[in-house]
């Protein structure tokens, strides 16, 4: 009886063992494919902030204190991430526009 119970307790152990590194292993995977996702969407929505935000205020011909302090938080974010896509160029055309409205 005992050699039953001991072959039992070093097959269950194993292999129970086994089936926890497997469920763990699976549930590490399917976040790390949710955290790229989540981050690649991020990005995404920053860049589409910025685009919107410095297409704006360059129609408008200035960019007022406020949004520049804005729109280098939205940036800086966006580089953090890895985005890229050309918004760096625009950004430093916006950060080129004056503080105030010219009078005509």
């Amino acid at each position: 009886m005992n050699t039953i119970i001991l072959i039992i307790i070093q097959w269950l152990i194993p292999f129970a063992c086994a089936g926890a590194f497997a469920f763990i292993s699976k549930q590490l995977k399917d976040n790390s494919k949710a955290n790229k996702a989540m981050k690649e969407s991020m990005i995404i929505l920053l860049r589409s902030q910025i685009v919107g935000k410095a297409e704006n205020y360059m129609k408008q011909g200035y960019l007022p204190d406020y949004a520049r302090s804005c729109m280098e938080d939205l940036f800086g974010q966006y580089k953090n991430l890895g985005g890229n896509h050309g918004v760096e160029s625009l950004v430093e055309q916006c950060y080129k526009l004056p503080p105030v409205k010219k009078e005509v």
